[in-house]
């Protein structure tokens, strides 16, 4: 009887090599890493590696974006007129509880560090980017149609600035975690609310 191909197996493998990847980033940094030392890691060879990432920069960038899906599926709440700010909120604890996550501070900082001198990494991320800056400002501009907010800053620029406060929360709890994600997260919600200002 002939053998039928998982078709689960291609997001089973490629998993299974960006958790090597992670492991072997963590312990020897992303620059240090060859993909030798990620496919022995993985127990796959070269060839299995290349026909899912071409490259080292596609791993990273899958790891990268990995770790913003859970805090990007918050944005999905974030619609309503009524629930912007505590959407974004949300947006903010889950993105915050994910970075917090063992090792994973140090190997997005130093995934953004590398985004700075690799183009092909910097454009998967500002794609990202650009697609969760689209949803903030989308649901921005609803609520100001609805009478909801009235952003001082055109509806993109809300979102840049809402988005460019959130990473920069990420990275000083990454430097020295001097507080509880409460207190970052009240701090954002602050500002989302001066920003936005939303109908009281």
């Amino acid at each position: 009887m002939p053998r039928h191909a998982d078709p689960a197996l291609p997001e089973r493998r490629r998993g299974q090599i960006m958790e090597a990847a992670r492991a072997c980033f963590r312990e020897r940094g992303f620059r240090q890493t060859t993909i030798e030392e990620i496919c022995a890691e993985a127990r796959i060879s070269p060839g299995a590696l290349y026909r899912y990432f071409p490259a080292k920069a596609d791993i990273v960038a899958a790891i990268a974006l990995d770790a913003r899906a859970d805090a990007e599926a918050a944005l999905d709440h974030v619609g309503d007129a009524e629930a912007l700010i505590e959407g974004l909120a949300d947006l903010a604890r889950t993105f915050l509880e994910a970075f917090d996550k063992a090792g994973h501070a140090a190997l997005l900082s130093d995934i953004w560090a590398e985004a700075a001198r690799d183009p092909l990494l910097a454009k998967a991320l500002a794609e990202r980017d650009r697609v969760a800056r689209g949803r903030i400002a989308g649901a921005i501009d609803k609520a100001r149609r609805t009478g909801g907010a009235y952003p001082a800053i055109e509806s993109d620029e809300a979102a840049e600035t809402l988005l460019t406060a959130l990473e920069g929360f990420a990275l000083r709890r990454a430097l020295w975690r001097t507080e509880p994600i409460a207190a970052s997260v009240r701090k954002f919600r602050t500002l989302a609310l001066h920003l936005l200002k939303p109908k009281r």
